[in-house]
């Protein structure tokens, strides 16, 4: 009996030194990931300092060849159309694409093939994707009032393109994004920091809608003036559709991207844009507005809508009325669109106030609603 309890004790003992042996080395194994871990970490955040820091000139699109900007731009104008829908107006994207095509006839030697879409959305906005792809909303086209109006846009955005605002803007988000990254791996709680890597990729898309800075929207107001003036249009229009832009954020709350916070005061761009197209216009030449020649264009054009929603087809549409003797604002709406309360909106997207004398003979855009 003493035998086999002597015998059962050294097994005991055995057994726990056995399993105090192996706490000791998956201890020892733990620390040693642990200190490889952190190592690693330590490397990746100096490789991504080293890369953004000392070594700027590798970062990711700082070296974009005009081929990798179509690229960029090919693939990103799959996600526009997705999220906006393609307006289906087919004469309307061909209008829109033809005063484009004759800005580039301008440009001399563009580097990339221009692609001009309207889609269906009734924000009211404008944008340029790397790589030669412009969208214009069918929202922003109710706030136009010439073609001269259409051109000075859509040069301000072909402007973007031929700057390369977007590759750059570009540049600094993922450089920002990185940087996030690297804290994140070397943060202990990078499991609990799985939204940052969703911010991190909406991020990198946000600053294409929003514009690209300060200097970077006054350099393009610059060149949709050289570019429209260069294929005969007025770019003296200019400062009118700004002023009318800034009277409907007055209005609605919400601006072009080229008004928001991060851009130039307003006042300020209406006076530098018109200041340079004065410069401009007064190289002379025969310089067109062709204000009813657009508005024959945009006849019909759905009006307004559910911007959360493309599903929701808007009720509203635009109609061209070519004003009477004692029509205003007021009658037009109570008559012609039947509803008197639409009166300022109506001033609004034709560029005026709602108590300005109107002309007989002109025509101007009116909310009408679908019956």
């Amino acid at each position: 009996m003493i035998v086999n309890k002597v015998i059962k004790n050294w097994n005991t003992n055995s057994t726990n030194i056995r399993m105090a042996q192996i706490k000791i080395k998956l201890i020892c194994f733990i620390d040693s990931c642990n200190l490889f871990i952190r190592v690693i970490r330590v490397h990746v955040f100096a490789l991504i300092f080293f890369l953004l820091i000392l070594s700027p000139q590798v970062t990711p699109l700082n070296s974009a060849t005009p081929a990798g900007e179509v690229e960029i731009g090919k693939e990103a104008d799959k996600d526009i159309i997705r999220a906006y829908g393609y307006f289906t107006d087919k004469a309307l994207q061909e209008y829109v694409n033809e005063i484009g095509q004759k800005l580039i006839k301008s440009i001399k030697d563009p580097v990339f093939e221009y692609h001009f879409k309207v889609v269906d959305s009734p924000e009211v906005n404008a944008f340029a994707l790397p790589g030669g792809y412009i969208y214009i909303t069918r929202g922003m086209l109710a706030y136009v009032n010439s073609e001269a109006e259409l051109a000075v846009i859509l040069g301000h955005e072909i402007g973007h393109v031929t700057s390369h605002h977007a590759v750059s803007q570009m540049n600094k988000s993922i450089a920002s994004a990185l940087l996030t990254i690297a804290g994140l791996i070397a943060s202990q709680e990078i499991r609990k920091e799985a939204g940052a890597w969703v911010t991190i990729t909406t991020q990198l898309s946000q600053h294409i809608l929003s514009g690209y800075g300060r200097e970077a929207e006054m350099q393009s107001d610059e060149l949709g003036i050289i570019y429209s003036h260069s294929s005969g249009y007025d770019p003296r229009v200019m400062k009118d559709f700004f002023r009318k832009l800034k009277a409907r954020e007055r209005f609605a709350g919400t601006g072009y991207h080229g008004f928001l916070a991060t851009h130039p005061d307003t006042i300020e761009r209406i006076i530098s844009s018109e200041d340079k197209a004065n410069i401009i216009a007064a190289r002379g030449g025969n310089l067109e507005r062709l204000e009813d020649n657009y508005k024959s264009k945009i006849e019909e054009l759905p009006y307004g809508g559910d911007s959360s929603n493309k599903f929701a087809k808007p009720d509203r549409y635009i109609h061209i009325y070519t004003i009477k003797n004692g029509d205003t604002f007021r009658s037009i709406s109570k008559d012609i669109a039947k509803d008197e309360r639409v009166a300022f909106e109506v001033a609004l997207i034709n560029g005026k106030n709602v108590d300005d004398k109107l002309t007989a003979g002109e025509k101007i855009k009116v909310i009408m609603k679908k019956p």
